[in-house]
């Protein structure tokens, strides 16, 4: 796919913030987010060109929407990264916050591709990056048009898929953001990872399960009044994810990820084919009533 131009692009992010009809979340927009991601290439530390326009077009996209739009540079584990969190505020109270987060980068080496020699090339990450971003973005535009009853912070997190290379651990970018904010203390969130898979499948993180089970009952029972069947009501496995971080800090962030991961998981396969506009749909409808009904 070939980079869109600066002209377009401008265009574009113009369209969304100005046409956009005060509805409700747009499977559709969400997944021309991802397209729009893909076009810049893999978002790994070795393609600077390709991270810094995606740090630039999820910039241009919030810039006109949020309050606040802060962002946060960092060092660790000899990697450079940028966490971006954009505020909404809240319409009736703006000391309550819910967090909402996603990693924006893509995995560096595709090493559980079944081509042996396709493990060293980068992760497009359609699913396991892109979508993630694509959702907080339409949310983006929602909260613009109708302020919630409390605030709301969008954070985009670095360097979450460098896990597991070079002795890395996941979550790098949401562990320097705890770091940063010490004392950020939101009542409630959610993280949202590879959630653009046709047969989408989001379990109970066990995590978030046994750390936080009053917020993943209250998500799941509005998942099941929607009857959004992505949502599985089984246990799922324990994943080392952007929440982490937050639940061993004391914060109720719970882990909204497919399981069992996707065959094309961590390979050069993980493309814009696999995703869905109504998988996303149904993760947005489901965060959209979250956040409307939270008191």
């Amino acid at each position: 796919m070939l980079r869109p131009a600066t002209a377009l692009l401008t265009l574009w992010c113009w369209a969304i913030s100005v046409t956009a009809e005060p509805s409700s979340f747009d499977g559709q927009r969400a997944m021309q987010h991802i397209a729009n991601q893909l076009a810049y290439g893999p978002r790994t530390p070795d393609n600077q060109q390709a991270k810094q326009q995606t740090l630039e077009y999820i910039q241009q996209q919030l810039a006109p929407l949020s309050d606040s739009l802060v962002t946060q540079s960092f060092s660790a584990y000899q990697l450079q990264g940028t966490n971006l969190w954009a505020s909404f505020d809240g319409e009736k109270d703006t000391t309550q916050r819910l967090i909402f987060g996603a990693h924006w980068d893509s995995r560096l080496h595709a090493d559980r591709d079944p081509e042996v020699s396709h493990r060293h090339q980068p992760v497009l990450g359609a699913n396991d990056g892109a979508s993630g971003v694509a959702v907080l973005l339409e949310l983006a535009r929602i909260l613009a048009i109708t302020p919630a009853p409390v605030t709301v912070d969008l954070v985009f997190f670095d360097l979450e898929d460098m896990g597991d290379i070079e002795g890395r651990p996941y979550a790098i970018g949401a562990s320097q953001f705890i770091v940063t904010n010490p004392n950020y203390r939101p009542q409630a969130g959610a993280i949202v990872d590879m959630v653009c898979d046709k047969n989408l499948s989001i379990p109970r993180e066990l995590y978030s399960q046994t750390r936080a089970r009053s917020l993943m009952d209250k998500i799941w029972d509005i998942a099941e009044q929607q009857k959004a069947t992505a949502f599985k009501n089984r246990r799922g496995q324990y994943i080392y994810d952007d929440h982490l971080p937050f639940l061993e800090a004391g914060l109720d962030v719970v882990d909204l990820i497919h399981y069992p991961f996707p065959s094309y998981w961590h390979t050069i396969s993980d493309t814009i084919d696999k995703c869905s506009a109504s998988s996303l749909q149904q993760v947005g409808n489901v965060l959209s009533a979250f956040i409307y009904s939270y008191k």
